[in-house]
């Protein structure tokens, strides 16, 4: 049910709007019909053959427009934190810390271009090891399986055989909970990003005519496919549950 809820974070694209706070729930009234409609014609639309040269840009609309579509649908239904990513910093040294992390040394700073880092508050010798962290903090393929999403890891080869799928579902299951070991780590994390996936229709067209406009198609659409499969593999489970 989480993955539901907060999946259309990684469809959807930049925003600054808040639609939920800190992880409560949100209710949606959406038909589940229509919802399964547009994620089948979706799911037809990103699992056909490759276009044929020249259709490229034709079907990365028609594909976009149906992401977009479904996007309104699921208006109000991310998760989102208030405040700032760089609010929840101190709470993250402090998990760090209390389980076991190096903390020492370092500080968080912000590089303006280049983002959030780590910057020294010593001298660091060469090969010297000033930052450790204990196993237990990390989101692995292991803890997904022992996470609520253990049940469907050990039925779906896709989450099986991709590693990144996998995480990328414990990451948003974990980020619906508020009760989440990883909390304080989840809310640090950025809340939007600058890879073409986000691009809005008008910056992607700048790119076409170069090497890299393949590339973002080819993204677009399998990442479209990834979301209308296993929000229907989702659907599936939910209502044998009820």
């Amino acid at each position: 049910v989480c993955f539901l809820i907060c999946f259309s974070w990684k469809m959807g694209k930049k925003s600054r709007v808040k639609t939920q706070k800190s992880g409560t729930g949100a209710t949606a009234t959406v038909s589940p019909k229509e919802m399964l409609n547009l994620i089948s014609e979706l799911l037809q639309k990103c699992s056909s053959p490759p276009p044929s040269p020249g259709k490229e840009w034709e079907e990365y609309v028609q594909i976009r427009s149906l992401v977009e579509k479904i996007r309104k649908k699921q208006k109000g239904l991310s998760v989102v934190f208030d405040g700032k990513r760089d609010d929840y910093f101190p709470e993250l040294i402090k998990w760090a810390t209390e389980n076991g992390a190096s903390t020492e040394g370092f500080e968080i700073a912000n590089f303006e271009e280049e983002g959030f880092g780590l910057k020294a508050t010593r001298e660091i010798k060469a090969e010297e090891l000033f930052l450790w962290v204990p196993r237990k903090l990390l989101m692995t393929v292991e803890s997904a399986k022992n996470s609520v999403l253990g049940s469907l890891y050990s039925q779906d080869r896709i989450l099986q055989a991709m590693g990144n799928i996998t995480l990328a579902f414990h990451l948003l299951c974990e980020r619906a909970n508020p009760n989440s070991f990883w909390l304080p780590y989840i809310q640090t994390l950025p809340s939007e990003y600058d890879t073409p996936l986000y691009f809005e229709e008008d910056e992607v067209q700048y790119l076409q005519s170069t090497q890299a406009i393949h590339d973002v198609f080819s993204q677009y659409k399998n990442t479209a496919r990834q979301y209308a499969y296993f929000y229907k593999v989702i659907q599936v489970r939910i209502l044998n549950i009820v």
